[in-house]
């Protein structure tokens, strides 16, 4: 969905929104604002979770607290 169609719908629901007390109607207004932002986001690419080890192995301290050596 282009983002200016996009834009027009949300406004369209938004007026619409704030003009009734019907929670049901307005549920069902955010609901398909919802749906026109995903529509309309660019879609973006899957990331790669990068999880923090602890130190290597080989950079324990030695016994005497000084660092090991690679």
């Amino acid at each position: 969905m282009e983002s200016a169609q996009a834009f027009k719908h949300l406004r369209t629901l938004i007026k619409a929104a704030s003009e009734t007390d019907d929670t049901t109607l307005i549920h069902t207004q955010l609901t398909m604002m919802t749906v026109i932002i995903d529509k309309a986001a660019p879609r973006q690419k899957p990331y790669v979770t990068l999880w923090l080890t602890g130190p290597d192995s080989r950079e324990q301290p030695s016994r005497d607290g000084a660092a090991g050596e690679r």
